[in-house]
């Protein structure tokens, strides 16, 4: 684990938020989003290819921010397409997302220095940071026609005031769609009192 200061510049993208019954505004956010289509190295008419970099955040602030637990962060992608073919796909592959868990408590140096009085804060969040999500490879399936969900981070959960996935080097892969692909990255998140928030990025046709 690493232990960063959370300062650096990010662009927040698109945002949806809400407040819950103890006044806690909760937010869910993606940033940084860049999405790139390339040619198919298949060549095929029916293949579209991409890459995405970019994260999905939750932030929460309010009276009882730091004492949330089991909240749950998810991530993916809506396809759309005209016409998908008898076993049409898509994959995903990622090289391995990193997970960032915000926590708002300093460090108790009184338990080195043997004074309990002291203790080292952060004028900002801090992140304790790590590529925990594992590279996996994921598979699903494109319905008939229309629209298909594309789960890539289900359910991540994390305790306290925030967390963040950072996307970098997402490649995904469809095949077997007829017609004007495009693609919507969106993030949800769930509280464990049942609030949830979505926020979808900008149609990226491929």
């Amino acid at each position: 684990m690493i232990l960063g200061n959370g300062t650096s510049a990010a662009v927040v993208n698109n945002a949806n938020s809400l407040i819950d019954y103890k006044g806690n505004r909760i937010e869910v956010s993606q940033g940084d989003t860049n999405i790139t289509a390339v040619p198919p190295l298949d060549s095929s008419p029916l293949s579209r290819e991409f890459f995405h970099n970019g994260y999905a955040q939750v932030t929460i602030d309010g009276p009882t921010a730091a004492d949330f637990t089991g909240t749950k962060l998810s991530f993916g992608y809506q396809i759309g397409y005209p016409v998908a073919l008898t076993g049409a796909s898509v994959q995903l592959n990622t090289p391995g997302l990193g997970f960032e868990l915000e926590h708002t408590d300093g460090i108790i140096l009184g338990d080195f220095l043997g004074d309990p009085n002291v203790e080292l804060g952060f004028e900002n969040r801090g992140m304790l940071v790590g590529d925990i999500i594992p590279q996996q490879n994921l598979i699903v399936d494109l319905e008939p026609g229309g629209i298909t969900d594309v789960p890539l981070v289900s359910e991540k959960e994390f305790d306290g005031p925030g967390a963040r996935i950072r996307l970098a080097g997402v490649h995904g892969s469809i095949s077997g769609a007829l017609g004007q692909v495009t693609l919507r990255p969106y993030a949800r998140v769930e509280t464990a009192s049942g609030d949830i928030a979505m926020t979808y990025g900008a149609p990226v046709p491929l």
